[in-house]
């Protein structure tokens, strides 16, 4: 009899155990299920579309290009983020090398280069693209002689809709050649950790890349009647040719996003050769 009862307190006691097992099983599933959802809902909030630049804003956001150049960071709406940085006391971008400095017959320096206050290995990737971009020039102009340069470099930052736009810019002038504007950019998904692509932004302000390619080739073109206009007038012109392949948003590679959630594709010609020419397309 007390064999019987055992083995009936011994079921029971394994009933129960892979009850409570069940349960704990159960309850995990349902959290794991809740951050999947919350986790996809987040990204259904940063990827809901935001509205598009009205046609007559778009010569004034072109426009005031020249003058966004003011190394700081402007913190826009919409952005619920944490991070973890490098240097607790500076801000998201910050000034990392700093050179104002002048010599006669050598070289004019006015250099603010920003590096970003973020420990992540895309992030590690854009200050290293940077250095060698803007600060190794910045150093070996110090150490030129009768080379006569002028280099200046600054930038400016936007945090909105969690994502960070940075973008540098520097004018080149060395000896007799012409100045050289170059303009480089580097997003990233402050939510996601990681860098935020052209897609994305396409798909943020709920255009195609159809459209998106239509909208450069209708700029370009503009530009060019402008520029085949001086050229007839005798003025030396930089021409750009609509239907070439560097046009297509597929190859682009400098963009951001600015105030107001307006979209800059930026075509800096500078960054390849001895010119400051650089068209913008607002979206």
């Amino acid at each position: 009899m007390k064999d019987i009862l055992n083995e009936e307190k011994e079921g029971m006691s394994n009933k129960l155990k892979i009850f409570y097992i069940a349960i704990i099983i159960i309850c995990i599933i349902s959290v794991i299920a809740a951050i999947i959802i919350q986790a996809r809902t987040d990204e259904k909030k940063t990827q809901t579309p935001i509205s598009k630049i009205e046609e007559e804003q778009v010569s004034t956001y072109q426009e005031e290009f020249d003058s966004i150049f003011e190394n700081k960071v402007n913190y826009m709406e919409n952005n619920s983020y944490r991070i973890t940085k490098n240097k607790e006391d500076e801000e998201i971008v910050y000034v990392g090398y700093q050179l104002k400095e002048s010599k006669v017959n050598d070289y004019e320096l006015d250099v603010n280069i920003p590096y970003i206050n973020i420990v992540n290995e895309t992030t590690e990737k854009y200050n290293e693209q940077i250095k060698e971009i803007f600060e190794q020039k910045a150093r070996s102009v110090v150490n030129s002689q009768g080379n006569n340069v002028i280099y200046t470099v600054n930038y400016s930052a936007y945090v909105t809709n969690n994502i960070l736009s940075l973008v540098v810019r520097s004018t080149l002038r060395e000896g007799n050649n012409p100045q050289r504007d170059i303009v480089q950019t580097y997003n990233y998904d402050l939510a996601n950790e990681k860098e935020y692509t052209m897609e994305q932004f396409l798909e943020l302000k709920g255009i195609s890349k159809q459209e998106a390619n239509q909208r450069i080739k209708n700029e370009i073109k503009s530009v060019q009647e402008r520029v085949e206009q001086l050229s007839q007038l005798g003025y030396s012109v930089y021409a750009r040719n609509p239907d070439d392949d560097m046009y297509s948003i597929n190859n682009v590679t400098e963009y951001f996003m600015g105030k107001d959630n307006a979209f800059y594709i930026i075509f800096a010609y500078g960054n390849e050769n001895n010119t400051n020419e650089m068209d913008i397309v607002v979206i």
